[in-house]
């Protein structure tokens, strides 16, 4: 059995941050990053240049109200809430 990094985590995390319309840096303290590359880290897991740490991918997942399962898994799409005006 192989293991494979899931090539579409970074393409779902960033639509959540659009989703959420943040910047950056509103992403990184939503998810309780404070550390000072926080802004880098966010991009380079967007990118897909480093997966985000546990920690971090199950806050995306709650701040949406979706399932770690439909972050990383590659054939599963993301199907986010509806936002209501």
């Amino acid at each position: 059995m192989s293991r494979q990094t899931p090539t579409r985590l970074g393409h779902k995390l960033r639509l959540i941050r659009d989703y959420l319309n943040f910047t950056l840096d509103e992403m990184a303290g939503a998810i309780g990053r404070h550390d000072s590359a926080r802004r880098s880290r966010v991009h380079e897991w967007e990118t897909g240049k480093r997966q985000p740490d546990l920690t971090s991918l199950l806050a995306y997942a709650r701040l949406v109200g979706v399932s770690t399962d439909m972050l990383i898994d590659d054939e599963t799409e993301l199907s986010l809430p509806k936002k209501s005006n």
